[in-house]
């Protein structure tokens, strides 16, 4: 089989040990591209010339006993367009570039590769490892050597609270700063709107963090049955985005009736204090468990990607 692989290639990290790694494991023949002077710059990357890089790649696949065909990308596409390749391997930051490839082939006539997509490789604070982030200082190897930054897209005060503690269970021994920000979504989400709010929150709030997270509650409608649900989104720096979401309830028929007329659900709940209206309404109903509860279940459903110590992806 004839693969292609394609990068940078400024600091060689794990990550790249594990894109090649897979290139070889399949491929008989493994061309690498490597992007030209040009390209970076194009691109707006700062890196080591293309003769610095090109030796140093050289270096690190005779480490490895690899052997490969190494040419200059001029574009983010190189030939891969058009030669006869049977495979491109590739991260999840580069599978859109695989997918484009295809289509350019499928323009012209040609096969589509075999698109095999390897998983991200995390440092111990559960963001991908990169060049980037390896220049910037924030880590070293897989070390985090910067406290991580959490930004909390909400000024809910159950939210923040919720977060602090699971990133704090988590992440604590690393040192974890948090910050708060309003965004605005909308009133009362049901269905996908719970999902796509969450995920607005998180991109807004990862702008100038480490981390952000959308926490997200709604209605959804299954088999007819109506159900209270919270999503959580945690997205990275890298743009690496994980999802969760929290034990769902059934919604009583009188509830509905009133949010389909767009009020809210504190504005519906006979809540008797702001100490019961913090709690929620699935507290309400069972009073056993409170909104805190299910969102610290969310926020840990939405971080089990993220535990560098577990192959939870694979492959594809």
């Amino acid at each position: 089989m004839r693969v292609c692989v394609g990068g940078t290639f400024d600091i060689i990290h794990e990550g790249h040990e594990k894109l090649l790694a897979k290139a070889f494991e399949i491929g008989k023949e493994v061309v690498i591209g490597l992007s030209s002077d040009e390209l970076v710059k194009k691109l707006g990357k700062k890196a080591k010339s293309y003769e610095e890089r090109r030796q140093q790649l050289e270096n690190f696949l005779s480490l490895h006993g690899w052997k490969a065909k190494i040419e200059a990308l001029h574009s983010i596409y190189g030939t891969a367009t058009e030669e006869n390749f049977d495979a491109i391997v590739v991260s999840p930051e580069t599978r859109k570039v695989a997918e484009e490839i295809n289509e350019a082939r499928r323009k012209k006539g040609l096969k589509e590769l075999k698109i095999v997509s390897i998983p991200y490789v995390l440092a111990e604070d559960g963001i991908p490892i990169a060049t980037s982030r390896i220049k910037a200082g924030i880590i070293k190897g897989r070390k985090r050597t910067k406290p991580l930054l959490v930004c909390i897209a909400s000024e809910n005060e159950v939210k923040i609270d919720a977060t602090k503690e699971v990133f704090n269970d988590i992440f604590g021994y690393l040192g974890v700063e948090y910050e708060s920000i309003a965004i605005e979504t909308k009133k009362q989400p049901f269905g996908n709107e719970i999902l796509q709010g969450a995920v607005k929150r998180a991109k807004e709030a990862v702008k100038n963090a480490d981390y952000g997270v959308g926490i997200e509650a709604g209605v959804t409608k299954e088999n007819g049955i109506y159900f209270v649900e919270q999503y959580v989104a945690i997205a990275d720096s890298v743009g690496y985005i994980t999802y969760g979401k929290s034990p769902a309830f059934q919604c009583p028929s009188w509830i509905v009736k009133e949010l389909m007329k767009g009020k809210e659900m504190k504005e519906i709940m006979p809540f008797k204090s702001e100490e019961e209206r913090k709690k929620g309404a699935v507290w309400y109903f069972s009073r056993r468990i409170d909104r805190k509860h299910i969102t610290k279940d969310a926020l840990l459903m939405a971080l089990l990607p993220r535990n560098p110590h577990v192959n939870f992806e694979k492959d594809c």
